[in-house]
């Protein structure tokens, strides 16, 4: 487990942004004393692997799927 700062080191990121991302519950964390905060590693790869931004063609390709499923045929 990590702290909130050694998870914001983890990361790559400022600890008042991992704080803001807690703040929205946007990131996953444990409080299990109901005040210090605590990270799983393995979580915060997974919550980084969740925020991808697909590509161009990724989103072509979806519009052209969901045009075929969803068009109105006689």
């Amino acid at each position: 487990m990590l702290t909130p700062t050694e998870a914001a080191e983890y990361l790559g990121i400022k600890l008042s942004y991992l704080y803001k991302l807690m703040m929205r519950r946007v990131i996953p964390y444990y409080k299990p004393g109901g005040k210090l905060c605590y990270f799983d590693p393995e979580d915060l790869d997974k919550w980084q692997r969740s925020v991808r931004v697909a590509t161009d063609e990724e989103i072509e390709s979806q519009a052209q799927a969901y045009i075929l499923k969803n068009s109105i045929r006689p």
